[in-house]
């Protein structure tokens, strides 16, 4: 885009307090990065929003997935069934150690709710959809030995 130059055109304003998005930052021609809604520095935002923060937009991006994350939990067989067949289950593997699937409706941009089987005890956690097989087992393993 004409008048922008390549490095802010990346940078967003985020509230951290929340993660959520204020708006897109420019560069003005005096080298200052302002809100391309408001025209505000970060300082001048600051004055109204404490918590306010500027960074690249994959990094507000995994500031606001992280938010939605939730810890591995023990569920029911109940849960882990009725979750198994309401939709067709994402990525849905199986090993020696357990088994795991996602569901295909996501939680929230690439979050979803993920669901592990180990050793006859149900778990469920929210993270990202992309996760691993083998790293969804060990963090519904590691949680095992603290749930009861």
């Amino acid at each position: 885009m004409k008048g922008k130059s390549p490095t802010a055109e990346s940078l967003v304003f985020v509230r951290v307090e929340t993660g959520k998005l204020f708006g897109e930052a420019i560069a003005l021609n005096d080298g200052s990065t302002v809100s391309a809604s408001t025209f505000e520095t970060l300082e001048e935002l600051q004055v109204q929003y404490w918590d306010m923060a500027l960074m690249t937009e994959d990094e507000a991006d995994a500031m606001f997935c992280t938010r939605l994350f939730r810890p591995w939990a023990e569920i029911s067989e109940a849960r882990w069934n009725d979750q198994l067949n309401v939709m067709p289950p994402l990525d849905w593997r199986s090993s020696p150690a357990g088994e795991t699937f996602k569901s295909s409706e996501m939680y929230s941009g690439r979050v979803t709710h993920i669901f592990a089987r180990i050793r006859g005890r149900y778990f469920e956690c929210r993270d990202y959809a992309w996760k691993a097989h083998a790293d969804l087992e060990l963090g519904a393993v590691l949680t095992m030995g603290h749930a009861h």
